[in-house]
């Protein structure tokens, strides 16, 4: 009968460090796993794209109070916003006037309340005939406000308004003019480009009455700073 010999425990010892060395290096490899993992979805990757998006939004009663078209949006988890190439937002106010906003990009909060657009940022409301036109310009729903820091150009029914920034009470039809304010004032000469692009956008369901040289929106030139 052959007899094996029995493990010294110097062997047993050395099984037992080598045995306790791989416990500790699946748990380090674990952790450098789950610090991957979370350190992936803290990024500011996108989560999500879209091209050729076509996005609505409908209120608590199932009525579309926003639109969005883009060729390219992408959404970023890590601030939840959307960006969007291009855009065309149709959006409506809480007196449910149908505004146009359009530019080279765009970035839409996590409700799509709030947006920024930049780069031949333009908005527009075919009712008064009404256009604004600016680098950077900013819109909110909650506050029924459009604003922008940056200088702009405003016109309706031939009026022509320009000043150093803006900022718009929409609810009340009147809009405070900062900085350097220019203006060139002649009659009414019928309904504007933007209106006639606006009404091609909506499909005609945004007609416009004829002329009669009215200038519907308020327009308050706030003094430069130190007057």
């Amino acid at each position: 009968m052959l007899r094996l010999p029995r493990p010294s425990p110097r062997l047993w010892l050395m099984l037992l460090l080598l045995l306790v060395g791989g416990v500790l290096a699946l748990i380090e490899q674990r952790n450098s796993l789950e610090s991957t993992v979370n350190v992936e979805v803290d990024s500011s990757e996108p989560d999500y794209y879209l091209d050729g998006a076509d996005m609505t939004r409908f209120d608590a009663r199932g009525v579309a109070i926003q639109s969005m078209t883009s060729p390219h949006i992408e959404h970023t988890p890590g601030d939840d916003v959307t960006r969007a190439q291009t855009p065309k937002i149709r959006t409506n106010d809480s007196e449910d006037r149908r505004w146009y906003a359009t530019g080279d990009s765009g970035v839409l909060s996590a409700g799509g309340d709030t947006f920024t657009l930049e780069g031949n940022a333009r908005l527009r409301q075919p009712d008064d005939r009404w256009t604004l036109d600016t680098d950077v310009l900013h819109y909110s729903r909650d506050q029924n406000r459009a604003w922008s820091d940056v200088p702009v150009v405003i016109t309706q029914n031939g009026q022509h308004v320009e000043s150093d920034s803006f900022s718009a009470d929409l609810s009340r039809d009147s809009a405070v003019l900062q900085g350097r304010v220019r203006s060139v004032l002649q009659p009414g000469t019928g309904q504007s480009e933007a209106s006639k692009e606006a009404e091609r956008i909506d499909s005609g369901t945004d007609s416009t009455t004829s002329d009669d040289g009215r200038v519907n929106s308020t327009f308050e030139a706030a003094p430069a700073s130190g007057e």
